[in-house]
């Protein structure tokens, strides 16, 4: 299979399983009128729509994983260079959220004034994600400035 019959597959999957989920979102998941009490919200976590909203969740992930990795694989297959540079860039970046990770934050919802208190654990993870992203950007920068210094040097 070639790329753009590839790339055009991919695409169909992704805007069908995105009609699905708007479909479903409008005419079937509706949320609980949240003013008529406590009651109609716990009907509506035991009732139908709760249960087809996590099942949808749970196959929307599922799908989206198994897209993942048919294109990992597909285009392993076509590309393997490009694509084990690919998979090496998402390792590295797993072990740099890992690495600010175990190292921790200072950050508290105190010290961050959030208007709502969230856990230590939701201030843990996103700051190692955002130090994560901005190791990225420097990296990717880096590459953008310094990649035409090397080609030239290398002709």
């Amino acid at each position: 299979m070639d790329a753009k019959k590839t790339a055009l597959l991919l695409n169909t999957i992704k805007f069908v399983l995105s009609g699905v989920g708007v479909l479903a979102c409008i005419l079937v998941i509706n949320g609980p009128n949240t003013n008529a009490g406590s009651q109609v919200v716990e009907e509506f976590r035991d009732g139908f729509e709760m249960s087809f909203a996590m099942l949808f969740t749970i196959a929307v992930i599922f799908a989206c994983v198994a897209m993942i990795i048919a294109f990992f694989v597909i285009h392993f297959i076509s590309q393997p260079k490009k694509t084990a540079l690919s998979i090496m860039g998402i390792l590295v970046s797993f072990v740099v959220y890992m690495v600010f990770y175990i190292g921790g934050t200072s950050d508290t919802s105190k010290s961050l004034l959030l208007k709502n208190e969230v856990s230590d654990g939701v201030v843990l993870t996103t700051t190692a994600g955002i130090y994560t992203t901005f190791v990225a950007l420097a990296v990717a920068v880096l590459v953008i400035i310094l990649l035409p210094i090397y080609n030239r040097f290398k002709k």
